[in-house]
């Protein structure tokens, strides 16, 4: 089988996976019902988060650019902006939420003539977004576990940060890397060993800046806190009234799990997660899973921007290329 038929396979794998828990999640539903919680939104809180969601936009593309510069490379803010609109765009047909990164990756590449150093920018600020995020998942849900009596609300976003700083750990101190090269036999391949190498080196370059650390960590909180805001304004929006700390102990969590690359975009485990944890807070079953509907539909109406970004991109590079 070609390459191009397995990729095609597999993105068939997840569509169908994705397909089938969003019929059993909402078959039960009447879509009356929901047209008529969907149709009674309160729109008030739509400007607000517009503008928080370009800020998350402006936010995450300053954060990857202090990662390149650190590492030599210097691409202006607004390319990054614009890269980031794109690899957004191209989250909506790849695996999990977080497929765009490869665009990224890929973009900034060229750009740079260093692929390495471009992977190693967007794998650092996607890590220290995840660590931000469970450690504000990891504050709330003391308060989560107490009010349902439940240590395993603790527990979840504990173990999940331990699990992140022990990836962040292996890279800055290599030998736990070089160990598994070794004990896989990867290291054979003198390509790879390479690669890691350079990206040992990178990592090298943010650890040896505290300064850096504390701007990236400080637009991470940013970041995630804004991302915890906005599905809390879109809960308001539908009339959902529960307490803010069930959305910062649980956004982290849902956010985690749709990045699990065995769905598109997300779909089917986004609304798993809606539905069991706010459903736990108190939000009935209709009201979940129209958060999770909405959220789907705001970030799919944001991510159209980056697909007009493309475009426009596509177009200018077709009449350069004519041009010359």
């Amino acid at each position: 089988m070609s390459k191009i038929a397995k990729k095609r396979l597999l993105f068939a794998g997840k569509m169908l996976f994705s397909g089938t828990l969003m019929v059993l999640l909402y078959r039960k539903i009447p879509a009356g019902d929901l047209t008529s919680l969907l149709a009674s939104l309160d729109l008030s809180f739509l400007p607000l988060i517009l503008v928080l969601l370009f800020f998350n936009t402006a936010a995450s593309a300053l954060k990857w650019r202090l990662f390149l510069l650190a590492d030599g490379v210097d691409i202006p803010l607004r390319t990054l902006t614009v890269t980031y609109l794109i690899g957004s765009f191209y989250n909506l047909f790849l695996p999990s939420n977080i497929g765009g990164d490869s665009y990224r990756i890929y973009d900034i590449a060229k750009k740079s003539k260093s692929g390495v150093r471009s992977a190693a920018s967007v794998f650092a600020d996607r890590l220290s977004g995840f660590i931000a995020l469970v450690i504000l998942s990891l504050l709330s849900s003391v308060l989560v576990a107490r009010q349902f009596g439940n240590l395993l609300f603790f527990l979840v976003p504990l173990i999940i940060l331990l699990l992140l700083l022990a990836v962040l750990t292996a890279l800055v101190k290599e030998q736990p890397v070089r160990i598994f090269l070794a004990v896989t036999r990867l290291n054979r391949f003198p390509l790879l060993t390479g690669l890691a190498e350079k990206f040992f080196a990178s990592f090298q370059v943010y650890g040896s800046s505290r300064t850096l650390l504390v701007q990236v960590m400080a637009i991470s909180f940013a970041f995630q806190l804004s991302v915890i805001v906005i599905v809390w304004l879109l809960a308001l929006s539908l009339h959902a009234q529960i307490a803010f700390f069930y959305f910062s102990a649980f956004v982290p969590l849902i956010t985690l799990l749709e990045a699990l690359p065995i769905s598109i975009f997300g779909l089917g485990l986004r609304d798993v997660g809606y539905i069991f944890f706010f459903g736990w807070a108190g939000m009935s079953e209709l009201q979940t899973r129209s958060l999770a509907l909405l959220f789907f539909a705001v970030a799919v109406g944001y991510s159209l921007i980056g697909g007009l970004l493309h475009l426009g991109r596509t177009l200018t590079t077709s009449k350069e290329e004519k041009n010359t």
